[in-house]
């Protein structure tokens, strides 16, 4: 199952935007879930996995050259699987809470807004704090 994937986005996609934009949101979600360790371990073992880690590539650049444009349960660990679950839970599009935040942390108004965004290390960094504020809401919430 894919949580997401280029490919969804791609349909009735804007003509001025290059194609790897409809891949930024993923990236961000990607390169945070890496940064907190919900990767799993297959993921360590793709070439380019060190530089995602360590910051020499963005989660764009990853997702598209190693996941093949996408992320599915293959790319988390149980608990990355689970939170990625919640957070991209929805009755109509697939991307819940995941997309609000989303939205919100860059000031997005439109999906056009949504596809312009750039893939740098300020947006990372904006989206990061976002991401991290639900999954620790979402683990306080768990029964132990």
């Amino acid at each position: 199952m894919h949580y997401d994937h280029i490919s969804f986005h791609l349909d009735n996609y804007p003509a001025e935007f290059a194609p790897q934009q409809a891949a930024h949101h993923i990236g961000y979600y990607y390169a945070w879930a890496v940064s907190q360790n919900l990767h799993s371990k297959a993921a360590e073992s793709l070439p380019t996995f060190d530089l995602l880690k360590n910051g020499y590539i963005s989660g764009t650049t990853f997702v598209l050259s190693e996941l093949g444009g996408g992320i599915d349960e293959t790319c988390f660990n149980e608990i990355g699987n689970r939170f990625t679950q919640y957070y991209y839970e929805d009755e109509e599009e697939g991307y819940g809470h995941f997309i609000n935040d989303y939205f919100m942390a860059l000031d997005l108004d439109s999906e056009s807004g949504f596809y312009r965004t750039e893939d740098t290390p300020e947006n990372q960094a904006k989206l990061s704090a976002v991401f991290q504020a639900a999954f620790d809401k979402w683990a306080a919430s768990l029964r132990v």
